[in-house]
Order: structure tokens, then C-alpha cells, then sequence
């Protein structure tokens, strides 16, 4: 499903979400999302009864006061889920991955790769995580987060936040970028290297990630202006993405998705295939019905009826191993349910989870903001 409208005006961002092909579309095996340097839009006017073409434009509140301000911008968000509920969760533990090339030469663009939960809302009640955030002015800026209520003030974040080391070209390459959910922390890889931990020893509030059934919704996305996108010095420079519109023009600016994919953990074990063996052993406990007569075992057993093949060992045998992901989850994955973008040969002993095909238009997302404390 897509978000639509505006996102986040508290913080400033100057993006229209919409469904366009010129905004996202899957093209060569990639999903692109674009941002685009749109200032106007049609809209219907009830009183003319005549459409007409306006600035677009957001509202945030300040001091109490609405006030209206320029967002000239038009992006996409692509979620699994619409404006008919959740399509895709991802519960209890997991490993997600998503390989992804950032927008080259677009010095106000917010992208990012980020879950939120399905319960425990609203916001930051449900839980986010961002697997990434980056900022435009900086190809090496990739900050991982999680946020969780903050204690005494639980619609505040209590954010924990690192950054994923790298070589600077996220911008011109593809890299993979993946979180590992378990039973007692967050962690965060880049190439399959883990980078930022988020213990839940030090969540200090309460923790939605405890909550097995608190689903989390898959989301990818580019903001285009916003706060987040000044330096950590305080600099707001790229704040303002106006002064930096030529970047977004022609052919605009892209983050290109080769995959996304999902893995739960395995089972501990499978049962063994029940196969009749012409002399078992005897159990410790026989059951109520032995299959066997009740006479000792001969010291040199011959079935009366010999079977050519040798009885099936008690354990199956596992299957051959095919090549590993770039990430190493510290438990055997196993696929999941689908999610979002497009597919690629799957990983170790196990199938990456399907391609999620964009469903039905969705809502704009409530409350939740990737990587921000409001």
C-alpha cells in the first residue's frame, strides 16, 4: 500500500506522498521510488465547481497556530498495509534485509528503511524501528533507531540510536541493509556486518518489542526537507529543500530497491518420519498397543519378511546447504510471509519471503516518524 499527502509537517518535510508512476514504480527488476520538484496540483474547488491549479502546501502547528508553509515535493512511501488494514507483519523474532541504492546528488532527501508495530499505538506506543535514516548531504550519514515510549512522558520517543559504519558510496552502490529482532535486543547490519545494538536491558520505558503479537509493518520511503537533515552540529543548510529544487527536476531523484526480504528463525527440530523397522528396539514406556510381539529379542534378529532397505535413521537428514546471505543472523533463518519489492535467489537452507506487490492505497501513516523525536 502507498501513504498519501503530507507526512510529518511538525517536522518541517515538504513532500506529497502519492502513488504516480512518476514517484514509484518497479522497473528492470527495481523498485524505484522518486522524488520530483512539483510545486502545483489540481484540485477540485466545490464552490467554482471547476478544477484549479494550486501550490501545494502543508500545515503544521506552532505556538498553537496553524500555519501553512511551501512543499513543493512529491515522493512515495510503499507499506504493507492500506486503507483496508495490515497486509503483512512480521512477528516475534526475525531477520529483515532490503538492498537498496540511495539518491545520488539529492542534498535534501530523507530515505529510509523503518518498521513500526501494529499494536500498542498510537505512536511511539507501537514501537519503530529504522533500519536505516539517511541524509542527503552526506552518503556516508546512516543512522539506525529504535523508538519506544519515553518513561513519565510516554507520547515522547525514548530513542536509541547508532551509526552504521561505511565507505561512503550508498549513494553510487548498492548495499544491504538488515535488523535481526530477538528475544533480548535489536541489531543492525550493514553488508551483513552488524554495526548498532539496542538492548532491551536499556529501554528504560516500556518495550512493545516484548510483545510477540505486535506485528511490524515494513516501509520504505524518501522525504524530501525536514529537520532531520541537519548535522548534528546544529547546521540547517539542507533543511529547507527549496534552494536545492534543480535536484529533484528532469528525471528527479531515486532510491532504487533490488529486495526486500524476511526470515523468522527455525523450529528447534522436526519429528522423524514414523517408518516400520522389522526389529525396534524396545521403548522405555511401551504403549498401550505394542506393534511388536512381547517375546525377548533375539541375540541375532532375522525378520521374517526382510526388508532390502536399511531402517531409516531416527533423525532426517538435513538438507543441502545453498549459499549464504550477506548477513549472518545468529540463528538458521526461516522464510516468512511476503514483503515488499522484488525478489532475488534465496539464501541459506531457506526461501527469502515473495515480492509484495503494491496493494490499494493507504491512509498516510499517523503519529509515526522514522528516526525523529517530536
Amino acid at each position: 500500500g502507498y501513504a498519501y499527502g503530507c507526512f510529518d509537517p511538525a517536522l518541517k518535510t515538504q513532500t506529497h506522498y502519492t502513488d504516480s508512476p512518476e514517484n514509484v514504480r518497479v522497473a528492470d527488476g527495481n523498485l524505484y521510488i522518486t522524488a520530483l520538484y512539483s510545486p502545483t496540483r489540481v484540485k477540485w474547488n466545490k464552490e467554482t465547481r471547476k478544477m484549479e491549479t494550486i501550490d501545494r502546501t502543508c500545515t503544521r502547528t506552532e505556538n498553537g497556530q496553524k500555519v501553512t508553509y511551501s512543499a513543493p515535493f512529491t515522493s512515495a512511501m510503499v507499506q504493507t498495509k492500506d486503507d483496508n488494514g495490515v497486509k503483512y507483519s512480521i512477528k516475534g523474532d526475525f531477520y529483515a534485509e532490503a538492498r537498496i541504492k540511495l539518491p545520488e546528488n539529492a542534498p535534501s532527501s530523507w530515505s529510509s528503511f523503518w518498521t513500526t508495530g501494529e499494536k500498542g499505538g498510537p505512536w511511539p506506543g507501537n514501537g519503530e524501528v529504522d533500519v536505516f535514516e539517511s541524509k542527503g548531504w552526506d552518503a556516508s550519514y546512516l543512522q539506525a533507531n529504535t523508538h519506544t515510549p519515553r518513561p513519565g512522558n510516554p507520547s515522547k520517543s525514548e530513542q536509541h540510536h547508532g551509526q552504521l559504519a561505511n565507505d561512503g558510496t550508498t549513494q553510487t552502490q548498492f548495499h544491504t541493509y538488515g535488523v535481526e529482532k530477538t528475544g533480548d535486543k535489536i541489531a543492525f547490519y550493514l553488508d551483513g556486518v552488524p554495526s548498532h545494538v539496542v538492548n532491551y536491558a536499556d529501554i528504560k520505558g516500556t518495550n512493545p518489542f516484548l510483545d510477540e503479537d505486535n506485528g511490524m509493518i515494513l516501509r520504505l520511503n524518501q522525504i524530501v526537507g525536514g529537520t532531520f537533515l541537519a548535522s548534528d552540529s546544529g547546521d540547517t543548510t539542507y533543511v529547507d529543500a527549496i534552494p536545492y529544487k534543480d535536484a529533484y527536476t528532469g528525471a528527479g531523484a531515486s532510491m532504487v530497491v533490488d529486495y526486500v526480504r524476511v526470515y523468522k528463525k527455525a523450529a528447534s527440530a522436526d519429528p522423524a518420519p514414523v517408518v516400520p523397522a522389522p526389529t525396534p528396539e524396545p521403548t522405555t514406556e511401551p504403549t498401550t498397543e505394542p506393534a511388536l510381539p512381547t517375546d525377548p529379542k533375539p541375540a541375532d534378529p532375522t525378520p521374517a519378511n526382510p526388508t532390502p532397505a536399511e531402517p531409516t535413521p531416527a533423525d532426517p537428514t538435513p538438507a543441502p546447504e545453498t549459499p549464504a546471505p550477506a548477513p549472518a543472523p545468529t540463528e538458521q533463518p526461516t522464510p516468512e510471509s511476503p514483503a515488499p519489492a522484488v525478489e532475488t535467489p534465496a539464501p541459506s537452507a531457506t526461501t527469502p519471503a515473495p515480492t509484495v506487490e503494491p496493494a490499494a492505497p493507504a491512509n498516510p501513516t499517523e503519529g509515526a516518524t522514522p528516526g525523529t523525536d517530536v
